[in-house]
């Protein structure tokens, strides 16, 4: 494999170390649903139940649980990521951040509130079409819903993350076919267990 091949292969094995704590706080997620933690958190509604033209705002999927799960958990990926990259010589190359410059914690709250802040727009957006919790539009409206839906969080994410380190075009580009992948499967362990309606 030439030099272009190599530096194709650390790009994406940096954009996947990227994502991980992202992909690992969501897998938590998951757990904390399944097995109905933090119960009191479940039954807050980010949006407090407020409406806006007689319609909610976001839904009850859009909960404080779900917030502060993946934002606890995704900051905890995070700390562990930055302890190997001071302990364990293969995984320094991998981080495109410097966490001699930037707090782990604070990276892990800008790469999980990224991320449910990135979903907020589409939650608001198929509230006030009509689309419940959970669903998604048929007909010309569904293919353009269906990216949405798989790319909004990681859009959330590198708006936030833009507030203190900016990921290379080539950075972005991997993360999206990351999570072009990562998501629909995540998607589908939901629909497994009975948590989700759908793919996606």
């Amino acid at each position: 494999m030439g030099p272009v091949g190599e530096r194709f292969l650390m790009s994406v094995a940096q954009a996947v170390w990227l994502a991980t704590p992202v992909i690992l706080g969501g897998a938590v997620h998951i757990a904390v649903i399944k097995l109905d933690l933090l119960r009191s958190l479940a039954g807050l509604p980010l949006d407090g139940g407020l409406r806006f033209r007689g319609r909610r705002l976001l839904g009850d999927n859009k909960t404080v649980r779900g917030a502060v799960t993946m934002i606890g958990a995704t900051a905890t990926f995070v700390v562990l990521q930055a302890v190997l990259s001071t302990r364990a010589g293969w995984a320094r190359p991998l981080s495109l951040v410097d966490f001699d410059r930037v707090h782990p914690l604070l990276w892990g709250v800008v790469l999980g509130g990224g991320y449910i802040a990135g979903e907020l727009p589409n939650s608001f957006i198929k509230r006030q079409l009509g689309v419940a919790p959970g669903d998604r539009p048929a007909g010309v409206l569904a293919p353009l819903f269906w990216l949405t839906d798989e790319l909004d969080g990681l859009a959330g994410v590198l708006l936030c993350m833009s507030t203190v380190w900016v990921a290379p075009l080539r950075v972005a580009v991997l993360l999206a076919g990351v999570t072009l992948v990562v998501h629909p499967a995540m998607g589908f362990v939901m629909v497994a267990l009975g948590l989700k309606r759908q793919i996606g």
